[in-house]
């Protein structure tokens, strides 16, 4: 299966020769793990946005969208319900799904990479996974079993992105 991310950033004056290998590990990473979820049976190609913006963008988007006045630092638009591996799959026969978007906010990314003493670079690689959980159905905001269930996986999708990305090094 192969997975493409389409990145674009909007607006934001940051190198993206950087944001290359991040999405490299991303898109290998992700698919992987697609490929042991029972609602991607079959299907060749998967793709998702990601946009990188600033504050004001964000802020409105999470006010529109979630009537929640705020900047966040990610947004996850699914296109799809629910396509969590626990959930049993709906008979489609889909050769390419599209699973949304993820909308990360650059200056959120920053602050945080500076809080949790990592890069900038990392921090988008935790919020992208995050997002992407998000966009194939884990919702931590339901409950705390839920939370835990997502950080176990988001942990797990991280550590394999960082390997990566340190082999490349």
């Amino acid at each position: 299966m192969k997975l493409t991310i389409f990145y674009q950033n909007s607006g934001v004056k940051k190198d993206t020769s950087s944001m290359e290998s991040v999405i490299s590990a991303l898109q290998s990473v992700l698919a992987k793990n697609l490929t042991k979820n029972p609602h991607f049976a079959g299907v060749k190609e998967v793709s998702m946005t990601m946009t990188l913006c600033g504050k004001t963008k964000i802020r409105t988007l999470n006010k529109q969208y979630r009537q929640k006045d705020y900047v966040t630092d990610v947004l996850s638009f699914p296109i799809y319900d629910n396509l969590r591996p626990d959930k049993k799959p709906r008979g489609r026969n889909l050769s390419q799904m599209d699973l949304g978007d993820l909308v990360i906010c650059k200056e959120k990314a920053l602050s945080q990479a500076r809080e949790f003493e990592i890069t900038y670079e990392q921090e988008v690689v935790h919020l992208a996974v995050h997002g992407f959980l998000h966009l194939i159905g884990f919702d931590h905001e339901i409950s705390n079993k839920e939370e835990k269930i997502m950080e176990a996986h988001e942990n797990e999708l991280v550590g394999q992105v960082y390997k990566i990305l340190k082999k490349k090094k």
